[in-house]
């Protein structure tokens, strides 16, 4: 076997999870951010666009969904990943795991809300309002005594 046909070979064969992981890093770093001139912002959806094709390109396989679903998680764009996966219900072959994927991005989109809710209020414990009671009660005691009897 010659070179080449090795390289058309490997070029063939699905991207192991290293492998897809680098080429998003790739496209990151070149990637042009929108934001400020510090490149802080949102990612472009170049990145995105770039995972989703994987995933349809290699649509029985875990990694690629997982990559395309933490990258939405990321960058708050569950609703476009799940409007993607939504087109695909009707498809006879990718139907049934979209439909999968658009509950786990339902799960997710919830776990997230939750983890951002606000903690509940806490009472101030009953002992130290009547702690402050009783103090002002003396005080008010004093103050008046001091006022109204002591002359």
């Amino acid at each position: 076997m010659s070179d080449s046909d090795e390289k058309s070979e490997q070029a063939e064969r699905a991207p192991d999870g290293d492998q897809l992981a680098r080429e998003v890093e790739a496209v990151e770093a070149n990637a042009v951010r929108i934001g400020d001139e510090e490149g802080i912002g949102e990612a472009p959806d170049v990145v995105f666009a770039a995972l989703w094709t994987r995933v349809l390109a290699s649509w029985d396989e875990d990694k690629p969904h997982q990559a395309a679903l933490s990258y939405a998680i990321e960058h708050e764009m569950l609703p476009e990943i799940a409007g993607r996966y939504r087109k695909l219900f009707d498809d006879p072959e990718k139907g049934a795991r979209a439909k999968k994927k658009v509950d786990g991005i339902v799960i997710a989109a919830t776990q997230l809300m939750l983890a951002t809710k606000t903690p509940p209020r806490e009472k101030v414990p009953w002992t130290w309002t009547a702690s402050v009671a009783v103090v002002m009660v003396l005080v008010i005691s004093f103050l008046a005594y001091k006022l109204f009897v002591h002359h």
